[in-house]
């Protein structure tokens, strides 16, 4: 900037010879009153350039100071945003831990609640099982206490059958009259040689006699009812088997008809046939 009054004055100066060079046809006066005229310029724009340079001068030293301000004013700013940063990261720093440390304490706090819910539950299955395996063993006792008064039900039964005369089931043979009739048939008389030999190979048998009739009433016959056809039946047996096939009569102790009144098959027309019979019973 300092340099703008020496650059005016050198171009006046070259102004001045270039005047000079015409001054041969310019007067002495005139010449004067220009090369004053053109200092009084020159100087006017001295000082002007003067001015304009004190005044950039000063503006320059302004932009300068308002530079050094700025940049001041900047660091300023990046110090207190870097403490403000810094105190925003210490507090960032604190709430996290305090924000860790609350979390780590829920955590701990739900971890304890589950844990006692998880005794609580299991002391309230070890009590459920507790009460199942003790009902359990109830049960087993009453069964083994239940088994053991049948056990000694049972012995006591089998103390009392000793006792009890043996129930032998007796040997059955049966013979088959026509109806109305009491004549043995030969398939008869076969029969009874059978129960003949029996009876003599057990001369200790009870021996009986039964005889019995179909349901059908008696018409044709020398016997008023069944009943007493059915007695006849059983006579005639035992009378076969004395007279005939050597059973002693002392051996029969019973003779007896019981009529229509035991049928061991219906009474239809294919079948009563096997009522119609004469059973003779002999228990060894």
């Amino acid at each position: 900037m300092r340099r703008a009054p020496l650059l005016m004055a050198i171009i006046g100066l070259i102004l001045s010879v270039a005047f000079i060079g015409c001054g041969g046809y310019v007067k002495k006066d005139e010449l004067e009153k220009q090369l004053s005229d053109q200092k009084m310029d020159l100087e006017q724009r001295v000082q002007l350039a003067q001015d304009a340079a004190a005044t950039a001068n000063d503006k320059a030293d302004k932009a300068l100071s308002a530079t050094s301000n700025i940049s001041k004013m900047k660091d300023e700013i990046l110090m207190t945003v870097d403490g403000k940063l810094d105190a925003a990261m210490v507090a960032a720093k604190g709430d996290t831990e305090k924000m860790t440390a609350e979390m780590k304490r829920v955590a701990d706090e739900a971890a304890g609640n589950a844990l006692a819910e998880a005794k609580t539950l299991i002391a309230s299955e070890d009590d459920k099982v507790k009460q199942m395996a003790k009902e359990a063993a109830d049960k087993a006792m009453n069964a083994a206490m239940e088994a053991d008064k049948r056990a000694e039900e049972a012995a006591k039964q089998a103390e009392l059958a000793k006792e009890l005369p043996i129930i032998v089931e007796p040997e059955v043979f049966a013979v088959y009259f026509d109806p109305g009739k009491i004549k043995i048939k030969d398939e008869g008389i076969a029969e009874l040689e059978k129960a003949a030999m029996m009876i003599k190979e057990n001369p200790s048998a009870v021996v009986k006699i039964q005889g019995h009739a179909d349901n059908t009433p008696v018409v044709y016959s020398k016997f008023r009812n069944n009943w007493l056809l059915s007695q006849a039946r059983a006579e005639a047996v035992k009378a076969y088997l004395a007279d005939n096939l050597g059973v002693s009569a002392d051996t029969v102790k019973q003779s007896v008809g019981f009529g229509e009144y035991k049928p061991t098959a219906s009474n239809d027309k294919s079948n009563k046939w096997e009522n119609r019979r004469v059973e003779v019973l002999i228990t060894k």
